[in-house]
């Protein structure tokens, strides 16, 4: 924790002035705001605000030869793909094989979220102790403020605990250590401390406790602009009724209510039809995004954009005679195998010819959709989600009734016709349709592990859950400072 924390001091000026955010405020001149001034003034926290949002694309200068993650700039959606089976890569012929390691599962090769994750943690701290501190701004803008802040900061840990920690009904050997919960502002290094892991348990409480505290605060406060790569009081519920879902048990009536609150809240539009639903995946900004990452500029891309954005990733063009992208990372055969006949999101995809001759299928769920190749934002919450969650959680539940309906508006819109499955066949169909819809956004490994269930794959035999690569391991730099760490098993 350390090294991390030190790191993002360091950048802190840097970071209340420089972010993703800056067309939410107007500030004169920005770049001379320093750390002091800017937490002193409702103005300047805003603007630290705004750093928090911009730690969700990575770390500032992360690029990928220099083995930084870039968060949800790449690492976040394209890693859970290649860690299960919605996709494979092109023939090593013509094969940077970027992800290789990550598709056959190899030792070590997971998400590196830790130092990006914390990185969010470590700002919204500051900003929500530096709220309190403020005398300018009104209650209700301090309120949204903070309501923003506990948002960000739940969103990270749950990034976290599912990635380094097992989901809490699925123990393993009773190995139950999430990450360690950092909650209070450092802002020195005289303040860094070096704490333990927290169970799964207490970090899934602290996600609950501050999503249920940043709704709250947006319930004192209007939410702060009508744009999705905002938080808003329906992204917390949205987020609520996701991490409710993961928890199961008890937990699946509240993930109902949370869906449902999230879907009421006006944040987002449902794609109802399936010209809609094509159609969304060429526009900017994702009519269905309950939250979304934003890149205001290219500027603000993983270096190198033609190497390290998502689209690169998943897609190559042929711009002239000048292939542009590795386009490595394809969609699987087992994938495009449980497509029905008719099934739109089928067409989300394009044919493509590499220099080989090799034919393959590419997602174009991130196509340049802002003007330029790997130029996307990013939906991090859709409404879609939101109609699965609620109609797994209501299959769990015993609400077969909502989950059919909730099930089949998704199939309908998808131009399917509607089905009447109960009991596991239900919840197998509901499964079925959230692989689906939201295959290559960053679901996939998560969706499995969350139910303890073994990862298919295409190439290789399956991972059992009970093998040790099911966890990412923590970063030897945090162990090697931080004594109190206890590495996950076998690593």
């Amino acid at each position: 924790m350390k090294l991390n924390i030190k790191k993002n001091l360091i950048i802190l000026t840097l970071t209340l002035s420089l972010t993703s955010c800056s067309k939410m405020l107007e500030v004169e001149p920005r770049t001379s705001l320093n750390a002091s001034e800017a937490l002193s003034t409702y103005l300047g926290v805003q603007s630290a605000l705004n750093g928090v949002y911009g730690g969700l694309r990575g770390p500032i200068g992360y690029t990928a030869t220099a083995g930084a993650a870039a968060y949800y700039g790449r690492e976040m959606i394209l890693n859970p793909e290649l860690l299960a089976d919605n996709v494979r890569n092109v023939n090593p012929g013509t094969c940077s094989c970027r992800g290789a390691t990550l598709l056959v599962n190899q030792a070590s090769a997971h998400l590196n979220i830790w130092n990006a994750a914390y990185g969010v943690i470590t700002k919204a701290n500051i900003v929500l102790s530096a709220v309190e501190r403020l005398s300018d701004g009104t209650p209700a803008q301090r309120s949204a403020i903070r309501a923003q802040a506990y948002f960000l900061r739940a969103l990270a840990y749950f990034d976290l605990v599912k990635t380094y920690g097992y989901n809490p009904n699925f123990i393993q050997n009773g190995f139950n250590l999430g990450v360690p919960l950092v909650l209070d502002a450092v802002d020195d290094f005289t303040k860094v401390t070096y704490p333990k892991r927290a169970t799964v348990d207490e970090v899934y409480a602290q996600i609950e406790k501050d999503l249920q505290s940043s709704i709250s605060q947006f319930g004192t406060a209007a939410n702060p602009t009508g744009v999705p790569y905002v938080a808003t009081s329906g992204a917390a519920h949205a987020l609520l009724s996701r991490l409710y879902l993961y928890m199961g048990g008890t937990k699946n009536a509240l993930a109902i209510t949370e869906a449902t609150a999230a879907l009421a809240s006006g944040v987002g539009t449902f794609a109802a039809t399936s010209a809609s639903y094509l159609s969304m995946w060429a526009s900017a900004s994702k009519a269905e995004s309950i939250f979304e990452l934003q890149f205001a500029s290219t500027a603000e891309l993983p270096q190198n954009p033609n190497d390290n954005t998502i689209q690169a990733n998943y897609q190559q063009v042929l711009n002239g005679t000048t292939r542009v992208g590795f386009g490595d990372i394809v969609v699987s055969n087992n994938l495009l195998a449980i497509y029905e006949t008719g099934d739109v999101r089928r067409s989300v995809m394009v044919n493509y010819t590499r220099s080989d001759g090799e034919q393959v299928i590419q997602t174009n769920k991130f196509s340049g959709s802002k003007g330029s190749f790997g130029f996307d934002n990013v939906p991090l919450i859709r409404v879609s989600e939101m109609y699965l969650n609620r109609a797994e959680a209501s299959a769990r539940a015993g609400n077969e009734v909502q989950a059919r309906t909730d099930l089949n508006l998704i199939r309908n819109r998808a131009g399917l016709a509607s089905i009447s499955p109960t009991g596991t066949a239900l919840i197998d169909a509901i499964l079925k349709e959230r692989r689906l819809e939201l295959a290559f956004e960053g679901h996939r490994f998560f969706d499995l592990t969350r139910l303890g269930k073994n990862i298919p794959k295409e190439t290789i035999a399956e991972i059992p859950f009970t093998d040790y690569r099911i966890l990412a391991p923590l970063p030897l730099t945090e162990i090697d400072v931080n004594k109190q760490l206890v590495q996950n098993p076998r690593y």
